[in-house]
């Protein structure tokens, strides 16, 4: 057992779900935040679809699903009625929506859900300082009535914010800029808008102004601001200044009223070089902020966590060794979040020129582009993060010995998004996410599409799996034939159509490894144990009895 828990400093979006993916693998943990309570604004108003796919692993998807608001897309105009861009939702390859929902809700989501496990966040408590050791952190805590405390923790994840005073106590610093920019924002009714169910902007002249629907008619309003004052904290709005800002836009037609949260703020453009410090893991705002353009950040975090979280609790159950394994999580959501803050800072500049030249080089752009199926297929994918990949992880292994078509990019790769499918057995039907959804690694065994019966290399690894390792590893055997599908195997279910194995690359019998936060880690085909013997012995999740 492991009396001793791990403290999660934060309890923003990002702490509380690694903290729910912990004591799902079955560790205790303690969570505090310097805030004396959750938040009740609105602030991240997007959950997407790669991030309730990680939360159905939780067990909370459906309760987001339940209390949030499905957008249907996103549309750029140029004026009140040239519509220039027109992006869809819909025809994403995932089972769940993009959702708007505040991160009040989020959190508080989140909150109820570990409440179930026993653990509450501990408030107004802040981290004022720490110590390394080689097995544990000290970390100094100061309570709300002044008294301090020294816990000691196996690992301090910081999960804390862009003030993190965790990363402070380490010395480390965001590298990047701060953007002489303002932005203001405010929740309200709207009338005008010409739907309530998507995302709007309108990019004129004079600036960008966005609409992002929460309920119903009730939407997120926020403008660029002419000017900003470097030295002085941004100024709060008022609703008539954010009524006059559109008026200023020409967009006379929107109106605003019943505001509920006004704000303004400073875009940092700012990301850690390391996520990791000894026994310190960043998280977060606290490894990375940048412009909330393409309302990337909070799922961005979230799905920190969901990376850590696995790793923490194998190495914490001494199934896996902390070195290098740990390693891979720099490694994995270093790039990430570099991207983001690069992706966002060029979506920043590109909506927000003044230049009339730039201006109508980019409306003609967007245009043109977004005439393409294919291009806006492509925008919505990564914008819902189904595109997130870790293509140069030190966890990925793959054999392919005389496969074209892997070698030609086809097939799924390691260290992609291992996609979902719809799968029967008899009267029962399944998703693949569904069969996936518990701690443990996952080998999906594709039978392949030769109509001559399983092969007998592709079972005999699927029985080893199911003997020997069935404790980490679940195994699914997925046939093409509802008429060939091993009885011994307590999960063999039919790919009807065959969609699985062609999206999957599996024309032959082929091995998918895929790890417990959902990605690939290890493709072989032919489907030989051997192969997957070797990479389980090499990452340390398999050990060979010896005489």
């Amino acid at each position: 057992m492991h009396p001793k828990p791990i403290l999660i400093a934060g309890a923003g979006p990002v702490g509380l779900t690694l903290a729910c993916e912990l004591v799902r693998h079955g560790l205790p943990v303690r969570i505090v935040d310097r805030n004396p309570e959750p938040t009740d604004k609105s602030k991240a108003l997007v959950v997407w679809p790669r991030t309730l796919e990680l939360l159905e692993k939780t067990g909370v998807a459906h309760r987001f699903v339940e209390s949030g608001n499905p957008w249907r897309g996103m549309s750029v105009f140029e004026n009140k009625t040239q519509r220039l861009s027109h992006v869809t939702f819909y025809d994403l390859e995932s089972p769940y929506p993009v959702l708007g929902l505040p991160q009040s809700v989020t959190e508080a989501l989140l909150i109820d859900h570990l409440a179930k496990y026993g653990v509450r966040v501990e408030r107004p408590v802040q981290v004022i300082g720490l110590k390394q050791h080689a097995g544990h952190v000290d970390v100094q805590l100061q309570h709300a009535d002044g008294s301090h405390e020294t816990v000691s923790t196996s690992w301090l994840p910081a999960c804390d914010g862009a003030r993190s005073s965790v990363r402070h106590s380490l010395g480390v610093k965001l590298e990047g800029d701060t953007v002489a920019q303002e932005f203001a924002l405010v929740d309200c009714d709207i009338e005008g808008l010409p739907f309530y169910d998507e995302v709007i902007s309108y990019i004129t002249p004079l600036g960008i102004a966005a609409f992002f629907p929460i309920q119903g008619k009730q939407v997120r309003a926020f403008v660029l601001r002419d000017q900003c004052s470097p030295g002085e904290a941004p100024r709060e709005p008022d609703l008539q200044e954010m009524q006059q800002e559109l008026i200023r836009r020409g967009l006379d037609h929107i109106q605003l009223s019943n505001p509920v949260w006004l704000a303004a703020f400073r875009i940092n453009e700012r990301h850690a070089k390391s996520y990791r410090h000894g026994r310190v893991l960043l998280a977060g705002d606290a490894a990375h902020v940048h412009s909330p353009v393409g309302g990337q950040g909070m799922n961005t975090g979230m799905q920190d966590a969901f990376n850590l979280g696995w790793k923490l609790a194998l190495i914490e159950k001494g199934i896996l060794p902390a070195e290098p394994f740990l390693d891979s999580y720099q490694l994995e959501r270093g790039p990430i979040g570099a991207a983001v803050v690069a992706q966002t800072s060029r979506a920043r500049k590109v909506v927000s020129t003044r230049n009339p030249l730039l201006q109508a080089l980019r409306n003609t752009v967007v245009s043109f582009v977004s005439s393409f199926d294919f291009v806006r297929h492509k925008i919505a994918e990564q914008a819902a993060e189904l595109a997130v990949k870790y293509p140069k992880s030190p966890l990925n292994r793959e054999v392919h010995p005389g496969n074209a078509a892997w070698l030609l990019g086809h097939g799924v790769h390691p260290g992609d998004r291992a996609p979902d499918g719809h799968i029967l057995k008899a009267e029962n039907e399944a998703h693949l996410f569904g069969l996936m959804s518990d701690t443990r690694f996952h080998l999906l065994v594709l039978s392949g599409l030769n109509p001559s019966g399983p092969d007998p290399a592709a079972l005999e690894c699927a029985r080893w799996v199911n003997a020997e390792m069935h404790e980490l590893m679940g195994v699914h055997w997925i046939g093409f034939d509802a008429h060939q599908l091993p009885g011994e195997l307590p999960s063999a279910w039919w790919d009807e159509g065959s969609a699985i194995h062609k999206r999957y690359g599996a024309v032959e019998p082929t091995l998918y490894l895929v790890r417990p936060d959902g990605y690939v880690a290890f493709r072989s085909q032919p489907a030989a144990r051997t192969d997957l013997q070797e990479y389980l012995e090499e990452i340390g999740l398999y050990r060979p009895v010896t005489a």
